[in-house]
């Protein structure tokens, strides 16, 4: 399994926030209360990320995100990485990426990227 690059900064705090994908099932009924039941047991909960990269580290992200041995495959592979999740501090978890990432030019050569995550 790929491992995030430890040449590469982790995400900011600045817009991160942990939306948990919702786990139950509602059925209305003709009358009375709705039904509702678990779907699933399996946490699988989404992240907004952002990093601030130069230019070079822009670079290690780039052939690091389209390497499909020891990278994320274009996105569509697994990777360990140190996120906050709830549990106290940054905690080493299972993520891929949910589409492909954005990067626009801060200023001079920084880049502001940014991507949704999935995680395990």
């Amino acid at each position: 399994m790929a491992t995030w690059p430890a040449t590469l900064p982790t995400p900011l705090l600045n817009g991160y926030a942990i939306k948990p994908n919702d786990q139950t099932v509602r059925t209305d009924m003709d009358g009375g209360a709705a039904r509702s039941r678990r779907r699933t047991m399996t946490r699988s909960d989404k992240v907004p990320v952002s990093w601030k990269f130069t230019d070079a580290q822009l670079v290690i992200f780039r052939a690091w995100f389209d390497d499909g041995v020891a990278g994320a495959a274009g996105g569509s592979a697994w990777f360990t990485t140190s996120l906050p999740t709830g549990v106290g501090g940054l905690t080493s978890i299972t993520a891929r990426f949910i589409g492909p990432f954005t990067a626009p030019v801060l200023s001079g050569l920084s880049w502001n990227v940014t991507a949704e995550l999935e995680l395990r």
